[in-house]
């Protein structure tokens, strides 16, 4: 009797030919992991405009990053404040046709100066090693990718259970960020460092999902969608870049040019 594999993403699921030898003929179906028919039309197609956007933002993002280090708009620390003042301001928006345009631009000023301010520590990672920002770009790359793939298959929205459980790590992180001002712990600093890395991964499944559940409800707004998993992404993409960066030992010694983290 011939065993069969229920791993849809190969296109030959007999894993047994007919003469009880193993089947080595499998293929990787590409259309079977791109298939997205769970998800209605209209859904599809949001995220799509999510996705453009989120692409949009990484762009404009790395346009801050090289105004900064270029030393037109060198001001990290006014670009923090700047950022979350557009970010709070895009949010507080309804999405129309009207204020659509202004969106857009609210969200492209956000990841701009998103890039300005974190411009001193990409600019310590290419002193260290210029290699380190394409290999942090890439892992985020991926896991964003996977976690992505993740969450959208998954057709029980069963990851937005996870609000409560990141909202409860996130505060906890910040208790841990409060104290470690003043005791300055390399342990501390290490506990926020990787459970915010595991928090960051959450977000990505929990975010993904409420976007789709948002979209199933008729909130079409993709530029808010966007800018949620872009900041999900940063936040991704710089805990990686600081735990490429500790594997260096002149981190140490160059810690102190970022304060941000």
């Amino acid at each position: 009797m011939s065993q069969t594999s229920s791993f849809s993403f190969f296109g030959n699921t007999n894993q047994y030919r007919a003469d009880g030898k193993p089947n080595t003929s499998n293929k990787f179906n590409l259309k079977a992991l791109l298939d997205f028919s769970n998800l209605q039309p209209r859904v599809q197609n949001h995220l799509k405009n999510v996705y453009t956007c989120l692409l949009g933002a990484t762009l404009c993002a790395a346009l801050g990053v090289y105004l900064s280090m270029a030393g037109w708009l060198n001001y990290p620390r006014l670009a923090i404040f700047a950022s979350i003042i557009t970010s709070i301001w895009l949010f507080s928006l309804d999405f129309n046709g009207r204020t659509q345009m202004k969106c857009f631009g609210l969200m492209s000023a956000t990841s701009l100066f998103t890039g300005i301010y974190l411009s001193p520590l990409i600019n310590l990672a290419i002193h260290v090693d210029p290699q380190i920002i394409v290999t942090a770009f890439l892992l985020t790359t991926i896991i964003f990718v996977c976690f992505t793939l993740s969450a959208l298959f998954t057709k029980s929205r069963t990851y937005l259970y996870l609000g409560g459980l990141l909202g409860t790590g996130t505060s906890i992180m910040l208790l841990l960020s409060l104290m470690n001002i003043f005791g300055r712990s390399q342990l501390i600093f290490n506990v926020n460092l990787y459970l915010g890395l595991a928090i960051a991964c959450g977000y990505i499944l929990y975010d993904t999902q409420l976007i789709v559940e948002r979209a199933v409800n008729g909130d079409m707004n993709y530029v808010k969608h966007a800018l949620l998993l872009f900041i999900d992404m940063v936040d991704l993409f710089v805990r990686i870049l600081i735990i490429l960066l500790k594997s260096v030992r002149l981190f140490f010694f160059c810690l102190s040019s970022f304060p941000f983290y």
